[in-house]
């Protein structure tokens, strides 16, 4: 590709980034009717209120990040920052889902017009950075399925995208005193007895990720390994699983996936 070739493309992606600000205003606009709507509630106390207002907020903001990230990536050239703007658009997914869950302690009309018209725009601001992210990045086909690091490390790699979807590896962990197996997947970490990676690095070498997902149910929970679709007996990222959290009355219930065949489970607890 030439260079004009190059600054046109450069021109045309910062042009559609830039129109992604009217879908971000849509969103600030019901932003501002959801906290108008908690500000007249006068029987919520205080310090309910704040938390939820701080919750809505949350989703404007966070996606307003994503898109400074993002545009500033392309102007400069930037471009293996992209996961960072990622990140900032899932925890406004994130706060998304427990902002609905807090509000439909509601049960009034106007609750669930406020519901569907902010998901909705959510949705637009999400397409239109997905279509960016994807024109940025092109997928490219793993070559392996898990990666031995070396004799005390593991990656396992999402089918998709290529992308290090779970770690496996011996070390100590935040809490740890002393040595431990640690696992890293797309939704959690945590420590595992050390004597158990014998076992576990065993059946990475053979690369069976069914055993590998029943060694997790065995000896972590029955969710067993969270990246891992046993259907397709296939690892994804979180994006890949379309991972998604669940909120009970703004409390944390669940993360459930849904892998690129539609496969649906429950992938943490």
């Amino acid at each position: 590709m030439s260079t004009d070739e190059k600054l046109s493309d450069k021109k045309d992606a910062l042009e559609r980034i830039w129109k992604i600000r009217d879908y971000i205003q849509d969103l600030e606009d019901i932003k501002d009717g959801i906290v108008d709507f908690l500000n007249s509630r006068k029987k919520l106390d205080e310090v309910t209120k704040n938390l939820w207002i701080s919750d809505v907020k949350g989703i404007y903001y966070s996606t307003v990040s994503a898109w400074e990230l993002l545009y500033n990536m392309v102007s400069k050239g930037k471009l293996k920052h992209v996961d960072n703007s990622r990140h900032f658009l899932h925890s406004a997914r994130g706060r998304l889902a427990k902002s609905i869950s807090e509000l439909k302690y509601y049960k009034e009309e106007i609750v669930f017009s406020l519901i569907k018209v902010v998901e909705i725009r959510f949705e637009k601001c999400w397409n239109a950075f997905y279509f960016e992210f994807d024109m940025l990045i092109p997928i490219v086909k793993p070559i392996a399925r898990i990666i031995k690091v070396s004799t005390s490390k593991y990656h396992l790699l999402c089918s998709v995208c290529g992308k290090i979807s779970v770690v496996y590896r011996i070390g100590t962990g935040r809490f740890d005193e002393h040595e431990s197996l640690i696992y890293t997947g797309i939704t959690h970490s945590r420590s595992l007895r050390k004597e158990l990676a014998s076992e576990l690095f065993n059946i990475l070498k053979n690369e069976n990720l069914l055993e590998v997902h029943q060694f997790m149910q065995k000896y972590h929970s029955q969710e067993g390994l969270d990246a891992y679709c046993p259907q397709c007996d296939n690892i994804y990222c979180w994006e890949h699983y379309k991972a998604r959290e669940e909120y009970d009355d703004g409390f944390y219930d669940c993360t459930c996936g849904t892998c690129p065949n539609g496969h649906q489970r429950m992938i943490d607890d």
